[in-house]
């Protein structure tokens, strides 16, 4: 039996808002989905799984129709879904009446329960989220009941509030696959066993590194899966090393020509360190003005002459604490305290 599995796909989120290219990347997810749907035709696969946050907030009823006539191109395709704790069944929520396609099989308790799905000998346990939070470790004690079918176990969570788990919690859980969502980085937490979709593409620039989905097969209680990349969108950390005698026109250029070498998916966020000018600090707003750059961290600290200064403030508050910490080991936490005292000091 051959399947996907995605998560997190997050219709309707709206990344790298009041920049360059917003509107795109807010069609990212949607252009993803269509690509999975398309490879679930091509490839023949019988299930598709959907580990929750399909939608970024509480969906529409045409938002819902919209998902579902794609879910339409793939009738012979066996589709089961779950709310995550963005798309959460709340009382009102559209999830709670829409009619979905007869191959589209969504386990809306919030309770474990499972659905036995014809013609795949499969049967797939999972509950969905009906509030924002569900603190309680609920795939602890889950059991996959002995038979002659495959079993697995679809869930949402990962962390303190939500459904959190670790992954001796699946040892001996009798699943033959275990398909999560909700943290946004793809991983195997147990080899071919357990795992983490990630989301189908990053939401935001702290969705670091390849997104995309996992395909398998299970036969005879054994199975086997990779993960498949979709290049719509990536984010990039560039680290750059800054120097007192490097102008502000030097470092943008370099990270113009890094930028325009890397493929055009590739969004980046910038991280500065090392020294600079304290007359002349980086201008961050001038390296965010460079084109799909998202975001800026300057962690650059500013040179100071502690000569120079002792001289100056002789037995002054300030000219007394450099001495102080040089005087002190010299490691990296003396070195801190210097600046960031010195620092303090100045702006006083």
């Amino acid at each position: 039996m051959k399947f996907i599995h995605i998560a997190d796909i997050h219709l309707g989120a709206k990344p790298d808002r009041n920049r360059e290219g917003e509107e795109e990347r807010g069609l990212c997810s949607w252009k993803a989905l269509k690509e999975v749907v398309e490879k679930v035709k091509e490839e023949q696969i019988q299930l598709l799984l959907i580990a929750g946050d399909l939608f970024h907030r509480q969906p529409l009823a045409r938002d819902l129709k919209e998902v579902n006539s794609l879910f339409s191109r793939i009738p012979h395709t066996q589709v089961v879904m779950i709310a995550g704790n963005r798309d959460y069944l709340a009382p009102a929520s559209c999830y709670r009446t829409f009619q979905w396609e007869p191959n589209v099989h969504f386990l809306k308790s919030e309770e474990p329960e499972y659905i036995d799905l014809e013609g795949l000998d499969t049967r797939v346990y999972g509950m969905s989220y009906c509030h924002k939070e569900i603190p309680e470790p609920l795939c602890r004690d889950i059991q996959a009941k002995e038979g002659e079918y495959s079993t697995i176990l679809l869930a949402h969570g990962g962390d303190e509030q939500h459904i959190p788990f670790h992954s001796d919690d699946f040892v001996g859980s009798g699943f033959d696959y275990v398909a999560l969502g909700h943290i946004h980085k793809p991983m195997q937490i147990v080899h071919d066993k357990v795992v983490m979709a990630g989301a189908l593409q990053p939401i935001d620039c702290n969705d670091m590194g390849e997104h995309g989905y996992f395909q398998g097969e299970i036969e005879d209680h054994a199975c086997h899966v990779k993960f498949v990349p979709l290049h719509y969108c990536e984010y990039v950390s560039l680290k750059l090393k800054v120097s007192p005698d490097i102008s502000q026109e030097e470092l943008q250029e370099y990270a113009r020509k890094h930028i325009s070498a890397a493929p055009a998916y590739q969004q980046f966020k910038i991280t500065l360190s090392g020294s600079c000018d304290r007359e002349a600090p980086i201008n961050t707003e001038g390296m965010k003005s460079i084109a799909r750059v998202v975001k800026v961290v300057n962690q650059c600290q500013a040179e100071y002459d502690f000569e120079k200064l002792k001289l100056l403030y002789g037995q002054q508050i300030l000219g007394r604490y450099i001495r102080a910490l040089e005087e002190m080991p010299q490691n990296k936490v003396t070195k801190k305290a210097l600046y960031y005292g010195v620092e303090a000091l100045m702006a006083e």
